[in-house]
């Protein structure tokens, strides 16, 4: 690889680097040398990650190669001052000392937001010439773990649970062999590994990955984690992550001072504490009636009695506190101090003398009940580990640094929502007794309302200084939207030495920037409160959309404000019919929320491009989508902002922090206005978001901002410095009109000038034709060898016959004909070595007898034949190709091909763009009227939509779009679904 000197060292590039990459590397590299911090901005698409890796491992290198040359001559004894035995002795300590600390050097931990994320990073580091450096990834036993029996536990927090369990009785036959297999070349192979190689390998060697990567971090001179590991002092304990003399990167660090304020906050609920004393109870009664020696075996318990009705005591007493304190606001909580959580906890004798203690003995109890649990039906100690987390949380905060805690925290408290079940057994509940169970209070009941504690932090430099505490030689945040950065230094109380705001990679031809103010029917487009709800609105941020789909090739995205503006415009949308006209030019995908839909999700979204139909995808700002997700080339060629998306605005945390930071500001510490921060919390959400669509330097694409409030000077100020370079100086609203000539000229002059991505191979490579495993093709006959040909052209004659009889076609129907010349609505175009191509291989008959006319019940159609020939060559005395001849003979039953029964689409897209095809337009609207008011409605409308199913679906031909409306059923009305199903 290309080697160029950046800052005095010598980094090797996957190739030679462009100037705002050689920029970002030298700041990289002074903060380094320099033992200092940097806030580095660089826009996505620029090879940041890449620039960061090489850069940062290109001086990890050579600091060993200056350490190590250094031992060497300490070995001959070339240094002064040292010689003879005492000399040879001290050398030998200096080399075990030096082997020991990593000869000296610092080691670098890269922090992203998610795995795939870091998988991504990992996936770089694969293609430079650091490759072979020792790495390692940290992930959650959820990730890892691969014993059965803790796989099966639900959440993250009882397999952690389960696997200390089995660790602490040695049950564990994974863990237990990491020791013995720990040095094995497949673990510590120069291959860099991510999450799932590492599974891959632990099954393979039987040993526990969970535990086998924490083995690695010793050696290894770059460690992969999430941001959690290190900001949250409980993860970075409980991974035993030591951070003196490292190099911290926390990239996609423009989420760093929200995640540094969540991991320093916590929440306890009325129900969690009442829970807790339930979970004690039941154990105290046990351990009361001797039924422990059943459960436990013969093993000695790690608490007593007399530990458990002390807790059971202070828990009581914290009831006790929280019932007793009063929110005047009912419907939005009250505020107080953050002294108010130390008294609170005071009041039921928890200490910094006593938390440690009691945190031990929360988590023994949370140990016992997941042995318990597997005996008899009864909570895993889930709200023992709550209230740990509580105590760990509140209590890490040293008493010396509480006028800091004060001014950083606030304790909010609301009105929490319960069930009314169960109340009538919880009033006549004795509370006095040893064994009687705390009150879940109900929610209607003035005096002891059930509350949620909210212990809320608003200063993320307290989470940072504690990082910085921990003797790190360096920090670096880097991320491609971290403008403006003064405020984001100043909120992280961190001193910093060296900062870049780079221009972007690409050029103005290779980007099309717009400020679209209307849509098509003159409706301005401005997403704010008091129009959201406009219907006028809504259809014609729609109708642009579905425009703008018509000239973007491939992947459309289109980012909404917040999830219930997505569902809002979707649900109007299938009710007009937009959405099926959309739909209809390309197939639309909506961001699923859970995690094994959104991997499915992308799948299909990823090889509808492949396909060439291009695709839409509807997504949500600071959505998974919009963070870190890649949409390079065809896979997003323009993104859609529909509105800028503000935060809550009566959310009590965002009401809370507009009011930290105007407690807190003055012009030394330049930290931003309540009014600022609100403003940029929506901006950076949107910068972000529009760096999925341009990915590196041969990239190109259109950025379309459809709200009118992104020219005000305020806004564009925020937006991101390659932006703004587009859209000048005085930017102003487009009207629709000449947007649409000029987004039509972009593209075309785009797709005419720049390097367009390596298109996909429309049919797999011969070598995969030819060798099936499952199937044996059929006997290839013998190729008489031509006067005067030779092996290559007789290798290459026998491959292309391998290819025809492999597509060969022994029968078809004019239906097949036609779905393959493209007939059907939504169809396809054939491709070369699609069905229309391999017609002139071995065809033996045309079956008719799908046009059968059923109303006269004719069958008695024919069949054509055509005969085979012997071979796929003519033979040697044919002067030329024989002619093909076709007979008619009767009609032969045949067996069909398949069975199988038509399918409705899984996806609701898919469905209702089929849905639309097959119904007229009145009809498509009673139904997504019926919908939409079942979506929301009572049983009564329930009834209206089943009338209109059965009117619309019940035809034969549409049978199975019936069946596949079940899905989108209520589990209720199911079963009087089947029933009405089954008599058609």
């Amino acid at each position: 690889m290309p080697e160029s000197q950046i800052a005095g060292i010598p980094v090797h590039f996957p190739f030679e680097p462009y100037p705002v990459q050689r920029a970002y590397m030298e700041k990289v590299i002074q903060c380094l040398r320099d033992g200092t911090n940097g806030v580095l901005e660089s826009p996505t698409g620029t090879g940041k990650t890449l620039s960061l890796l090489c850069s940062s491992l290109a001086w990890i290198r050579t600091r060993q190669s200056e350490q190590q040359h250094q031992m060497v001559k300490m070995e001959k004894g070339d240094l002064p001052g040292l010689g003879g035995a005492a000399g040879a002795d001290l050398s030998e300590l200096a080399k075990t000392m030096a082997r020991a600390n990593n000869w000296g050097v610092p080691k670098v931990i890269y922090a992203s937001r998610t795995h795939s994320q870091l998988t991504q990073a990992m996936r770089e580091l694969k293609r430079t010439a650091y490759s072979n450096m020792r790495s390692v990834v940290l992930g959650s036993r959820d990730q890892l773990c691969i014993h059965p029996e803790v796989m099966k536990e639900q959440g993250n927090s009882n397999k952690t649970n389960m696997c200390k369990l089995r660790v602490h009785s040695k049950t564990c036959s994974f863990q237990a062999r990491v020791e013995s297999r720990k040095d094995h070349p497949d673990l510590r192979g120069p291959t860099i590994m991510d999450i799932e190689d590492l599974v891959k390998v632990g099954q393979r060697l039987k040993i526990c990955p969970y535990f086998a990567s924490r083995e690695l971090v010793a050696q290894a001179d770059i460690t992969f984690m999430p941001y959690n590991y290190l900001l949250d002092p409980k993860a970075r304990k409980a991974n035993k992550i030591e951070l003196g003399n490292t190099i911290v990167i926390l990239d996609e660090a423009h989420n760093i001072e929200k995640i540094c304020e969540e991991s320093a906050s916590v929440q306890i609920k009325s129900s969690d504490v009442a829970m807790a004393i339930e979970d004690v109870t039941h154990v105290m009664k046990v351990f009361a009636s001797g039924e422990s020696q059943d459960m436990g075996a013969d093993e000695p318990k790690d608490f007593t009695l007399d530990d458990l009705t002390l807790l059971k005591e202070m828990l009581l007493e914290l009831e006790k506190a929280i019932d007793a304190v009063v929110v005047e606001n009912v419907g939005e909580g009250t505020t107080f101090p953050a002294s108010m959580m130390y008294e609170l906890l005071g009041k039921a004798n928890f200490t910094y003398g006593n938390v440690a203690t009691i945190v031990s003995l929360l988590d023994k109890l949370v140990q016992y009940l997941l042995v318990a649990s597997q005996q008899m039906s009864i909570r895993k100690g889930g709200t023992f580990t709550m209230l740990s987390d509580l105590l760990t949380i509140v209590f890490a905060n040293k008493e010396d640094v509480m006028t800091k805690v004060h001014a950083s925290f606030k304790v909010h408290v609301q009105v929490e929502e319960t069930k009314q079940q169960g109340q009538g057994k919880q009033q006549g509940v004795n509370k006095q007794g040893w064994l009687s169970k705390g009150t879940i209070a109900s929610a209607n009941s003035s005096s002891k309302m059930a509350k949620i504690i909210n212990f809320w932090c608003f200063n993320p430099g307290f989470g940072m200084e504690q990082l910085l505490n921990t003797q790190v030689r360096s920090v670096i945040l880097t991320s491609g939207t971290l403008a403006p950065l003064k405020p984001l230094i100043a909120e992280l109380a961190i001193p910093v030495a060296q900062h870049l705001e780079n221009p972007h990679i690409v050029d103005q031809s290779q980007v099309y920037v717009k400020i679209i103010g209307t849509g098509p029917d003159r409706q301005q487009l401005i997403s704010n409160y008091t129009n959201r709800d406009n219907p006028k609105y809504i259809s014609s941020l729609g109708q642009t959309i579905l425009n703008v789909s018509r000239i973007v090739p491939d992947g459309l995205l289109v980012f909404f404000p917040s999830y219930p503006m997505l569902n809002k415009c979707v649900d109007a949308w299938q009710a007009s019919g937009l959405w099926a006209d959309i739909s209809a030019k390309k197939p639309i995908f909506l961001e699923p929320r859970s995690k094994d839909q959104f991997t499915s999700t992308m799948e299909e979204f990823y090889q509808a491009i492949r396909d060439s139909k291009g695709a839409v995808f509807m997504a949500v700002c600071r959505g998974k989508v919009s963070e870190g997700l890649d949409f390079a080339d065809r896979n997003g060629r323009a993104v859609i902002i529909t509105g800028l998306p503000y935060p809550p605005l009566k959310d009590p945390k965002v009401i809370l922090k507009r009011r930290y930071l105007e407690a807190n500001r003055t012009r030394e510490n330049q930290l931003l206005s309540g009014q600022e921060w609100y403003n940029l919390d929506a901006t950076r959400a949107v910068n972000q978001a529009i760096g999925r669509v341009i990915r590196h330097r041969n990239d190109y694409g259109a950025i379309l901002l459809c709200d009118s409030r992104f020219k005000d000077a305020s806004q564009v100020q925020q937006l991101s410095k390659w932006i703004r370079g587009h859209l000048g100086d005085r930017p102003q609203c487009s009207p629709f009109g000449p947007i649409v000539r000029e987004l039509r000229q972009f593209f075309k002059n785009a797709e005419a000038n720049m390097k367009q991505p390596d298109e996909r191979e429309s049919e797999p490579a011969l070598e995969t034709v030819c060798k099936t495993e499952d199937e044996p093709l059929a006997a290839i006959p013998k190729i008489k060898r031509e006067p005067g040909s030779n092996a290559t052209f007789k290798a290459a004659n026998e491959r292309a016959i391998k290819v025809e009889m492999a597509n060969s076609i022994k029968t078809w129907s004019p239906a097949d004909y036609a779905s393959a010349a493209g007939q059907k609505l939504g169809g396809s175009a054939p491709n070369a070595m699609d069905f229309m191509s391999r017609l002139d291989s071995n065809v033996s008959s045309i079956d008719f007898n799908c046009c059968m006319d059923s109303k006269s019940g004719s069958s008695g159609l024919v069949k054509i034949h055509k005969r085979e020939r012997s071979s796929p060559t003519p033979p040697e005395t044919s002067s030329q190709v024989a002619k093909k001849r076709y007979k008619l003979v009767e009609n032969i039953k045949m067996e069909p091909i398949s069975s199988q029964v038509k399918e409705a689409p899984e996806s609701r897209a898919d469905f209702l763009r089929e849905l639309r095809s097959l119904v007229n337009q009145d009809e498509f609207r009673r139904f997504g009227k019926a919908l939409l008011e079942y979506k929301s409605g009572t049983d009564e409308s329930f009834q209206a939509l089943m009338t209109v199913l059965w009117e619309v679906l019940a035809a034969p031909k549409m049978r199975y779009m019936l069946v596949g409306m079940r899905k989108y059923l209520k589990n209720e009305h199911k079963g009087e679904f089947d029933q009405r199903l089954a008599k058609l």
